[in-house]
Parts: structure tokens; C-alpha cells; sequence
């Protein structure tokens, strides 16, 4: 499990370190430097040049102190210093003046004019502009930098690595503030920064390394932390158990609510993608006019027909609650009045406590009824809701944009009004529980824009659910299988013909999280 820390709270930890734990920050901003040039060490050769370009902060302080370590390992080194010296911090200040010493040659804003043809010159830029707090728009003189910086990096003309996040990134949205660089490598300290991993800030970072400063993981500031992402290890150690005396009882029992007459597909998905993840028995209730479409394509699958307009031949719903261990609802079944009262009627036949999984048309329904939106809520933290940007739009009553700008408030809110677990879908997908934890994926790619993609995953998240898993683990390790059957699909088929029975196909828990096979 990988921790992931706001900027706030990395700013109080250096504090906490060097008031409380003595340490001078003299020191860790040494040794940040130290791991920067060890990377750069490891990316460069030493007739490469190397252009290091600096602001008055303690990011340019870091890039100070690096450039002198990659001097003194023998490397080319040049220093532009685009800020001003009066507001340097002791610590940067310290660093900037043994440059001279070090003998390398540092220009500065009076000198702008010649930023391009040292960079032109150059295979590597170092940016340590601006750091992690910046608070403001750029413009002037910066933004005209880093539009160089990025015109010739584009044009191939050298590679770029951030120190600790690229400039011009904010750091706990990943937003652009006017404009940012584009590097190939960031390393950064302590965590990871939401801004790294939230787009389009997960675009500018490159490959990210995340190193050790010296500041101790036990320190308040960072044990409060309750963003995380899943290694593979993690979710393999979270997932169901298999025994090897066992049978399909053992495994959970999902009922399905989904399809219509044109949507026949999306049952299939959400049904079969249930039984990938173990799900011991999958039963369907499906419009009588899908029925036989759903027996051919998912034969393990029990399905009971009724008929879509009357709803009157639903006399067997209590019974196929009762015997399920979880609920999923939604995918492809419409939003037609009958939908609608089917949602409620099982919602109302569902003990509090019985997991159920919300999606698609199950959201579009949510969004505009009231009363489904009060029984939903509440059932507590026993819901998981899985809206893509447009459904969450939906939802939220926020616009598509508003929600792209600021994913982290959109899935607290999602799960604080519905009083549910949240699964945002986008290219980093978010999970959040009402009680603030918050998931961040890293697996999955763009092939997986794809028709029918979300309703495979419901029927993950589902069929996890049903197999006795709790409702938040549920939703992260459903998520993070779901994006890492994506990537086996585009390794072998390429995101431009990648469909959403390729994922489907490519649900392999074994492989995926490197567990031996019996």
C-alpha cells in the first residue's frame, strides 16, 4: 500500500521534523538533493548537459544543491536562476551561494534572453521553479519560460525532470495553473501528492519516484493520511480466500437487475464478469425479451424472466433476495417508469445490511427521484455507487467540468449526500466512504472508453461483494482488477480495438496479482 499525502500536511511534516524532531532543514533539503542527483545519475551521462532551472523557493533551493552534487560526480552543469535573490530562504540561499565556489556558471533573469539557447544546448532540464505550493496563476516572465521549456521539449530537444512536482501543477488537484511543465521524470518527497495522480497532472509528471528524506513515517502529520493506492500484493491479500475442499456455496450468491430490450449486452457483462471474480452463483432477472440472449451467452447463469410494462409476475422477488448475499442493479436496465419501480421494490425487500451495487440507469434513477434518494441513504454505508463523470453530474447537480476540476469534492460529496461508498469513474478512478478514506487507481488505460466497460465492472464489484468481502474493499479491489484486465486486454488487442468483452475476457485474478495457481 502506497500512502498519498495533501500539501498541507507535507509542509507541516518538514515542520514537525525540524521543530520537534531537531532535524535542520539545511539537512533535508540535502538530502532531497542527494536523491535527485542519484536519479539523475542513473538517467544521464556525463557528456550530457545539464540545465537546472531555478526559483526562489525551496524547490530552487533543491535544484541549488543537486546541480553542485552533479557537478562535483563530474557532470556538465549549468544553473539559470529565474527568481530573485532578495527572496530567497536561508536554506536555498546557503546552496545558491555555493555555486561560485563550485565553479558553475549561473545566469538569471537580467540574462532571459539567452534561456532558449542554453536550453537548445542542452539534453537535460531540471525544474525546480516552483514547488508544491504554489498558490497562483503564472505569468510574465515564468510562463514565458516554461512555454520554451515545453516548445523544444515537444520537438525532442531534451528530457525534462520535475523535483518534486512540475512546475505550474497544483498540488492537491493536479490542476494547471496557467500553464505547467511537461517533464519525463519527476521525483518527488515523502508521498505522492494527490496533483501527481489526478489529471492533468498525472500527464505532466512522467514517471514518478517517489524517495525518502529523512522525515519518519510515525510523525503525526503523515499518520493522518487516508488517501492510498493498492499494490497488487495488497489486493491479493484482501481478496476471498479460496479452500480447496469446497463448493459454490462457499462463494457468494449475486442477484443481477439489469438489461432491456436493446441492452441485452449490458446483463451479459455485469453477469459474467461476476462469475470471473469467484462468484459462487450468478441469478439474473431480466425483461422476458433478453431472456434467451442471456442463457446463450452466460449458460452458468440462472435467469428469471418477467414482463418489463406490467411488473405483475414479480411474485418470486422476495425469495430471490432473501437467497442472495448481495444485489447489483442497473446496467442497461432503462429509465422507464417500470425500471424505476422495480429499483424500489427490491431496494424496500433488501435488509439494511444486504450489500447492493448501484449503476448506470440504477444512478439516472437515483438522480431524479427523492424517495429512492431517502431509502438509499438510509441503508448507511451498505451502497456502492459507481457513476461515470455524467451520472455523477447527475447526481451532484454540478457540471461535468466542475467535477473534472475537483474529482476529490466530488466523490467526498457523492458519498456524503448518498450516505454510500463512491466510485468515481475517470482515468484516475476515485473511491471514497463516507468515513473519508479515499482510493486512487493506477491501473486501466484509455482502451477502456469503451461501451460496456462500467458494466463489467459493476458486476466485479458485485460479485466480490457477494462473496462476503467488505463493501469499501469491495469497491477498491473491484476497481484495480477491473483497470489491470484492461491493460492485459490492450497489451494483446491495443486500446484502439480493445471492447469491453476483452476486459471481460482478461479477468485474470491469478495473473494479475502474481498469485500461484492450484
Amino acid at each position: 500500500m502506497k500512502w498519498i499525502s495533501k500539501t498541507d500536511a507535507i509542509r507541516r511534516a518538514d515542520k514537525y521534523a525540524i521543530r520537534e524532531l531537531k532535524v535542520p532543514g539545511i539537512l533535508l533539503m540535502e538530502e532531497a538533493a542527494r536523491q535527485v542527483a542519484l536519479r539523475l545519475q542513473k538517467l544521464c551521462t556525463k557528456e550530457d548537459d545539464i540545465l537546472f532551472l531555478c526559483g526562489s523557493g525551496g524547490n530552487g533551493g533543491d535544484g541549488f544543491a543537486a546541480a553542485r552534487m552533479m557537478k562535483s560526480a563530474g557532470y556538465q552543469v549549468r544553473v539559470f536562476f529565474a527568481g530573485e535573490k532578495d527572496r530567497l530562504s536561508d536554506d536555498a540561499r546557503i546552496n545558491y551561494d555555493m555555486l561560485n565556489g563550485y565553479q558553475i556558471s549561473v545566469f538569471s533573469i537580467p540574462q532571459a534572453s539567452v534561456f532558449n539557447h542554453l536550453a537548445a544546448e542542452s539534453e537535460w532540464v531540471v525544474d525546480a521553479l516552483f514547488g508544491t505550493g504554489l498558490d497562483r496563476e503564472i505569468q510574465g516572465l515564468h510562463e514565458q519560460i516554461i512555454t520554451s521549456v515545453n516548445e523544444l521539449h515537444r520537438r525532442g530537444v531534451f528530457k525534462v525532470l520535475s523535483i518534486d512536482i512540475p512546475s505550474g501543477i497544483q498540488g492537491d488537484t493536479g490542476n494547471i495553473m496557467g500553464c505547467a511543465i511537461e517533464a519525463d521524470e519527476t521525483v518527488t518527497f515523502c508521498r505522492y501528492k494527490p496533483g501527481l495522480l489526478l489529471y492533468p497532472g498525472r500527464d505532466h509528471a512522467g514517471h514518478i519516484s517517489v524517495v525518502d528524506i529523512g522525515i519518519p513515517e510515525s510523525i503525526p502529520p503523515l499518520q493522518e493520511a487516508k488517501d492510498f493506492m493498492l499494490e497488487k500484493q495488497d489486493v491479493a491479500w484482501l481478496l476471498p480466500q479460496r479452500r480447496s475442499r469446497s463448493h459454490k456455496g462457499l462463494y457468494g450468491h449475486l442477484l443481477v437487475a439489469a438489461g432491456s430490450k436493446n441492452m441485452s449486452g449490458a446483463a451479459v457483462l455485469s453477469a459474467a464478469s461476476a462469475y470471473k471474480v469467484g462468484t459462487g452463483l450468478v441469478e439474473t432477472l431480466v425483461p422476458e425479451s433478453i431472456q434467451s440472449v442471456l442463457q446463450n451467452r452466460v449458460p452458468e447463469a440462472i435467469s428469471y424472466p418477467y414482463q418489463a410494462q406490467t411488473g405483475e409476475d414479480l411474485g418470486f422477488l422476495p425469495e430471490l433476495i432473501e437467497k442472495s448475499s448481495a444485489v447489483m442493479l442497473g446496467p442497461g436496465l432503462s429509465t422507464q417508469p417500470y425500471a424505476l419501480n422495480l429499483i424500489k421494490r427490491i431496494v424496500e425487500l433488501m435488509p439494511r445490511e444486504k450489500p447492493l451495487v448501484m449503476d448506470a440507469d440504477a444512478l439516472n434513477l437515483l438522480s431524479v427521484d427523492e424517495e429512492l434518494q431517502q431509502m438509499i441513504a438510509k441503508r448507511g454505508s451498505n451502497t456502492v455507487l459507481t457513476p461515470h463523470l455524467g451520472e455523477a453530474s447527475r447526481l451532484l447537480n454540478l457540471s461535468v467540468k466542475e467535477i473534472m476540476d475537483d474529482p476529490i469534492h466530488a466523490a467526498k460529496e457523492l458519498s456524503k449526500q448518498y450516505h454510500s461508498i463512491a466510485v468515481l469513474k475517470d482515468a484516475m478512478t476515485l473511491v471514497c466512504e463516507p468515513g473519508g478514506r479515499m482510493f486512487y487507481n493506477t491501473t486501466g488505460n484509455n482502451g477502456m472508453s469503451t461501451a460496456g466497460s462500467g458494466d463489467v465492472l459493476s458486476g466485479m464489484i458485485g460479485g466480490l461483494l457477494a462473496q462476503g468481502m467488505r463493501m469499501f474493499e469491495a469497491a477498491c479491489c473491484g476497481v484495480y482488477l477491473h483497470g489491470a484486465a484492461g491493460d492485459l486486454a490492450k497489451a494483446e488487442k491495443g486500446a484502439y480495438g480493445m471492447t469491453a468483452t476483452d476486459i471481460l475476457k482478461h479477468i485474470h485474478i491469478e495473473k494479475i496479482c502474481d498469485m500461484k495457481e492450484e
